[in-house]
C-alpha cells in the first residue's frame, strides 16, 4: 500500500506503508526545518504529552528516504518503542499527521501546533495559538 500525504500545497510524502515504520535516528539531530517558536512549541507539547506515554520526538528528515520528502518529518515515539507511531510532516507551511499503524493521514493542517494536537490535544492551551 502506498500512502500519499497531500496538502493544499501539493504532496508532502509518498512512501510505502512499511517504510512508515520509522525507526529512531540520531537524537542529536536538530529540527532545522522548524522556526525557534515551533521548536519551543514542540518541546512544550512533548513535555505535556508524556502523560500519554510520548517519550521522544525526533527529526527524521535527515534520514535516507526512498524518495524526495517534505521539509520536515518528525517522528513521535512512545516509551519503550523503537518505531514511531506517528509522523508529523510539514511542507511549505502545511502540515499533516501520518498514523503509521492505521495507515491513515490527517487532513491538511495550518501549523505545527495544530498537527501535534491531532496526536495529543492536552497540555498548554497556548500551543494552539
Amino acid at each position: 500500500m502506498i500512502l500519499v500525504a497531500v496538502t493544499a500545497n501539493g504532496p508532502v510524502a509518498d512512501v510505502e506503508s512499511s517504510i512508515l515504520q520509522a525507526t529512531r535516528s540520531n537524537p542529536s539531530q536538530p529540527f532545522t526545518g522548524l522556526s525557534p517558536d515551533e521548536r519551543r512549541h514542540l518541546r512544550e507539547w512533548q513535555s505535556a504529552a508524556r502523560t500519554i506515554g510520548i517519550d521522544a520526538v525526533e527529526d527524521l528528515a535527515p534520514r535516507p528516504w526512498p524518495c524526495p520528502i517534505a521539509d520536515t518529518v518528525i517522528g513521535v515515539f512512545r516509551a519503550g518503542s523503537e518505531t514511531a507511531p506517528w509522523l508529523v510532516i510539514g511542507h511549505n507551511g502545511a502540515w499533516a499527521v501520518a498514523h503509521c499503524a492505521e495507515g491513515s493521514v490527517s487532513r491538511t493542517l495550518h501549523s505545527l501546533a495544530e498537527a501535534l494536537a491531532v496526536i495529543y490535544p492536552g497540555g498548554a492551551p497556548h500551543l494552539l495559538d
